[in-house]
């Protein structure tokens, strides 16, 4: 058989071996072509052994102990077999009411295999073929990528790096249009930290009041602030037109648990149902049922321990950055992310490149959109030691560029 291929491919002339190898090469549907790994994922995967991560989102602190006695206990005492396709009515019923000002029920809440799937069963939902999308710019880098997926367009609105990334009202009412279907908002914000303040989400709302749009509020972070209290939402200024995208991914430190929800319009989220149906059935019942423990006492004196834990690392780092390199960073008022600016040495990815040879493990602000450029985004997901280590690291090879 392999004489027989062999005298193939000698006696067929190029041109129909051309078409031969044409025809049998796998190409993606055209609504996932150009789409790859996010820049993140891609540095994190060339990484040499030995690299500092302060890229990544991930938090390094345990999960509380009260929701990982939960689990070991569901697993070793109950049947785990799949949950509604929504979710556990306990759990839903707990989220719901976390919105009061949606008026929420059960019904108007899924739980997802992590907010990544929220924000996926979102778009997917409310996007049609041309509808215009508005998104923030530096943002998150999943956003214009599942807006292409559901055949939407994207369209930013800046966050001007030359205001510390704050957020412009009349830069947003500029953007949006007849066709702006959904607008993302994100507070506080990856990748900057910035928090939108209750001036920032009323003057959005207001633009927003004689549109149809909708607006999706990724929530991811809320917990994790800096601030005197807990950020606003734009929730409370448009109710009856916001979807919530959450988790307990970054606030419980439980990434690998893939625990997430979306909450809001009882219709939008009737129609997410479906699809989260085929997509993933439903979330893990074990992360569901040890996530009950997640409106304990003693979970919220964990969130409260981490948000003081990450305070520490973040003064930590802003303080490294200025005297170890002398960089301009802007102070992140919530999540665990600063932006830092290295424009001296070349273009974001440029500097990235240079940091990941040296063993350190960044995120060009260009990833995250325009303004981004010049700027990286660093992760304080990891302790002060380490953080210590990475910035000497950095110091180090941009040393070597001057």
């Amino acid at each position: 058989m392999r004489a027989a291929w062999d005298t193939f491919f000698q006696n067929t002339p190029s041109a129909c071996l051309e078409k031969y190898t044409s025809l049998n090469k796998f190409q993606p549907p055209a609504r996932l072509r150009g789409i790859e790994k996010s820049i993140i994922r891609q540095a994190f995967d060339r990484a040499r052994p030995g690299s500092i991560n302060l890229g990544l989102g991930e938090p390094d602190l345990p999960t509380p102990e009260v929701i990982r006695r939960a689990a070991v206990r569901v697993i070793a005492e109950e049947q785990n077999g799949y949950t509604s396709h929504a979710g556990l009515a306990a759990l839903r019923e707990q989220v719901a009411a976390e919105y009061a000002q949606l008026r929420a029920t059960l019904e108007h809440v899924i739980i997802t295999a992590g907010s990544q799937e929220a924000l996926y069963l979102a778009l997917m939902t409310l996007v049609d073929e041309g509808d215009e999308v508005l998104l923030p710019d530096p943002g998150f880098v999943a956003y214009p990528t599942i807006v292409r997926m559901a055949g939407g367009r994207p369209v930013f609105y800046s966050l001007p790096a030359a205001s510390g990334f704050s957020f412009d009202a009349e830069e947003f009412r500029r953007r949006l249009t007849s066709h702006t279907k959904v607008v993302v908002c994100i507070s506080p914000s990856n990748p900057t930290g910035r928090v939108l303040s209750s001036d920032d989400l009323g003057a959005m709302a207001d633009a927003l009041r004689d549109t149809n749009a909708y607006v999706l509020s990724d929530e991811i972070y809320r917990d994790l602030y800096y601030t005197e209290g807990k950020p606003a939402s734009i929730s409370e200024f448009l109710p009856e037109r916001t979807l919530i995208i959450s988790g307990l991914s970054k606030s419980m430190s439980m990434t690998g648990w893939r625990l997430g929800w979306l909450c809001g319009d009882r219709q939008v989220v009737s129609s997410a149902l479906v699809l989260h149906g085929y997509v993933t059935t439903c979330a893990s019942t074990v992360s569901q049922k040890a996530a009950l423990a997640s409106w304990t006492v003693e979970a919220e004196a964990a969130r409260q321990a981490f948000r003081h834990s990450f305070r520490l690392r973040r003064d930590h780092l802003l303080n490294l950055l200025s005297s170890q390199i002398g960089s301009r960073a802007i102070v992140p008022d919530g999540a665990f992310y600063v932006m830092t600016d290295l424009s001296a040495y070349g273009d974001s990815k440029q500097v990235a490149e240079i940091l990941l040879e040296n063993g350190v493990i960044t995120v060009p602000g260009v990833a995250f959109g325009r303004e981004g450029e010049g700027f990286l985004r660093l992760s304080f997901c990891a302790d002060q030691r380490i953080l210590t280590e990475g910035v000497r690291r950095m110091r180090d090879a941009l040393a070597k560029e001057r």
